[in-house]
């Protein structure tokens, strides 16, 4: 048998090696171990806290939102919520969601929704939403399956509710995920994860209505889920809002508008409070709430009629006759004309190259003054049956900047400052606007169209109920108001001194509208009423004259035109006419005329409101 030489030392030497080597391993992992017990002692009891600790936001309730007699508009429901734990390893937590994915349904909303967050919050150790509002079968489902969803966890939340549904929903608004304007300017709603005021009250008073935060530290096993609590802090709820509006009247205002296009505004003339502000049509802010399908987003944003869009704030309509109304009082106010004064007209006046036509022109019975043998019309006779001609040469000789200016003391052209976002300004036009626009001068035809509430001139529904208001209380300025308060309207007026002869102008001026309405020449008169009697003003807006070659094809009256291309129908009154409390401002889009449509359905709204 061979023998190797030297067995014995070369053993020895290979086991002192063998033990040099673990002697030298041992006493590294010894040092490094000393190391991390002295010097990284505080840096890994931290992560080691971060991984036992789970920091949890507790969102506060919101607010309720109730009408003048305390109704519930907007209010709180319990709702269950699907959240995971952030890792910060994003394959994991993708590996989970895809896992939740195979249990209950995620739309695309909710996925894209999903992988924002994994990038907002890859920095963060706050839980990420999966999924909100969970419907009882999927809360059933994912219970049974909880325990194979590594860091996935149910949490009992809220949602937004409105009772009323589409009735009041371009006041109350809806509510939506924040925008990236929203958590630049306060980053703790990135945090808590919830929606906010996307539009009308929700929007306006978000901060009033949204309260503060709460704050939750949890211990949790490896799997995340909750072993105790280790402290709370509770969040403070938000404050209600108490609104002016009248859910009952709102409602019987919508049922007005029902299949209609438009607008209706209802107004307290002494303090500027609005019992009722619709919409038409309108939409149900509940469907926000669950995330609403792109379905529904779609039928939304494309309906011709705009639901999403408060006409009553936002929609620029020509006032139409309704404008006649600051004319006059222009030329009183500025000794252009006198109350008994009278002005020869024709269903057509003359100017330059241009011919104006009277509404009566070619009609067949004609206007009152033609009837009763007589072209001199006094400012009564001319509101009350709406002579187009009078205001012409009023107009012409009162001028455009005058007539701005009176125009601008009512309140048209800016905004009324009401509780809401979204508002427009309308557009008073005036020679300085036009050179600035189009480069070009104004015409004196101009300012004739201007005086019968045609041509550039833009006002919006709430607009005119100021104006309105303003000629019910005789000229007192008031600020419409959504937000339920004592106010007052002391120095309000649109005046520092009012004279007696101006207080005489406003009675002419209601008179006149007085007359519109209960005197058998006034156009509005087929809605009289005893109960209460009204004041008004009736308008009727051309959106396109018919032209000579539809005429040839046998369309001759505006219900013969397109739908879109028909006439607005416009009225505004007060009531009651001796002792006014309220102001109705009435536009229904191509509804044709303001006698036939508008005046009828402010009858209605007085009749509700004071009888």
């Amino acid at each position: 048998m061979y023998k190797y030489p030297n067995i014995d030392k070369l053993l020895s030497r290979r086991a002192f090696l063998l033990g040099l080597g673990k002697g030298a391993l041992f006493t590294s992992i010894l040092l490094r171990l000393m190391y991390l017990q002295l010097y990284k002692t505080d840096q890994y009891k931290v992560l080691a806290e971060k991984n036992r600790i789970s920091l949890r936001f507790i969102p506060p309730l919101r607010g309720n939102i109730l009408d003048r007699n305390d109704k519930i508009l907007a209010l709180n429901k319990n709702s269950y919520n699907l959240l995971i734990e952030n890792t910060k390893n994003k394959s994991e937590i993708i590996k989970t969601l895809n896992k939740v994915s195979e249990v209950i349904f995620l739309n695309q909303f909710e996925i894209e929704s999903l992988n924002n967050n994994l990038e907002k919050k890859s920095k963060k150790d706050l839980p990420i939403f999966i999924k909100k509002n969970l419907k009882w079968n999927e809360l059933s489902t994912l219970n049974v399956n909880l325990m194979n969803l590594p860091n996935v966890f149910i949490e009992k939340g809220v949602k937004r509710e409105y009772p009323f549904k589409n009735l009041a929903a371009h006041i109350v608004g809806y509510m939506a995920n924040p925008k990236k304007s929203d958590l630049k300017d306060n980053p703790i709603l990135q945090m808590i994860d919830t929606d906010v005021g996307r539009s009308g009250i929700e929007e306006s008073f978000e901060k009033d209505l949204r309260g503060f935060p709460g704050t939750q530290h949890l211990e949790v096993n490896a799997k995340g889920r909750e072993i105790r609590e280790i402290s709370k802090e509770e969040s403070v709820r938000g404050r209600n809002i108490k609104l002016t509006i009248d859910i009952n009247l709102q409602k019987h205002i919508h049922s007005l508008l029902k299949d209609k296009n438009g607008s209706i505004v209802v107004i307290d003339v002494n303090n500027g409070e609005l019992l009722g502000l619709e919409s038409s049509p309108s939409f149900d802010p509940n469907l926000f709430t669950k995330s609403i399908s792109e379905k529904d987003w779609r039928n939304l944003i494309e309906n011709p009629m705009s639901p999403l869009v408060n006409k009553s704030i936002s929609g620029e309509y020509s006032p139409g006759s309704t404008f006649k109304l600051i004319v006059l009082y222009s030329a009183l106010i500025n000794n252009i004309i006198k109350p008994n004064d009278k002005i020869n007209c024709s269903s057509k006046t003359e100017y330059g190259d241009r011919n104006f036509y009277c509404w009566c022109h070619k009609k067949k019975t004609g206007c009152f003054a033609t009837q009763t043998g007589t072209r001199y019309v006094g400012p009564e006779l001319a509101v009350a049956q709406s002579c187009d001609s009078f205001f012409y040469e009023l107009a012409k000789r009162i001028g455009i900047e005058r007539i701005v200016e009176t125009a601008r003391n009512f309140g048209l052209g800016s905004k009324s400052g009401v509780n809401l976002d979204g508002e427009k300004y309308g557009l008073v036009p005036n020679k300085s606007w036009k050179k600035k626009r189009y480069k070009k001068s104004w015409k004196i035809g101009e300012t004739m169209i201007t005086g019968v509430g045609q041509g550039f001139l833009t006002t919006t529904p709430i607009q005119l109920a100021v104006m309105t208001a303003m000629f019910a209380n005789s000229g007192k300025k008031i600020f419409p108001t959504l937000l339920k308060k004592n106010q007052t309207t002391t120095d309000n007026e649109i005046f520092t001194t009012q004279t007696l002869n101006q207080k005489k102008f406003f009675k002419i001026i209601k008179n006149s509208m007085f007359s519109a309405v209960n005197k058998p020449y006034g156009t509005a008169y087929g809605s009289r009423t005893t109960k209460p009697i009204f004041a008004g003003k009736t308008g009727t807006v051309q959106v396109r004259k018919i032209t000579k070659k539809e005429r040839e094809f046998g369309i001759i009256s505006n219900k013969d035109l397109p739908f879109n291309k028909r006439d607005h129908a416009l009225f505004v009154g007060f009531a009651p006419y001796k002792n006014p409390k309220i102001a109705v401002s009435v536009v229904i889009e191509h509804g044709g005329s303001g006698s036939k449509i508008a005046a009828p359905i402010a009858k209605k709204i007085f009749s509700k409101v004071l009888s």
